[in-house]
């Protein structure tokens, strides 16, 4: 078997193990970490984290980045 990713030949059943783990990972397992990581950040309340309030007066908070992220 020829993996066109990594431009090798897969013969032996070990490589094809690694062959099958790594695909795995990279095409499956890290862009739904990085999708639900971004979900996590835009969709979760997080003004339950403390900030003071020469901070809050600062800058924006994280509703109205939301707002006009989706307006």
């Amino acid at each position: 078997m020829f993996d066109p990713l990594y431009n090798e030949i897969v013969t032996k059943t070990s490589d094809l193990m690694v062959y099958l783990v790594r695909h795995f990972f990279i095409e499956l397992v890290l862009p739904l970490s990085i999708f639900v990581a971004v979900m996590l950040t835009l969709f979760l309340n997080w003004s339950w984290i403390p900030i003071s309030s020469i901070e809050r007066e600062r800058a924006l908070t994280l509703e109205e980045v939301k707002n006009h992220l989706f307006e």
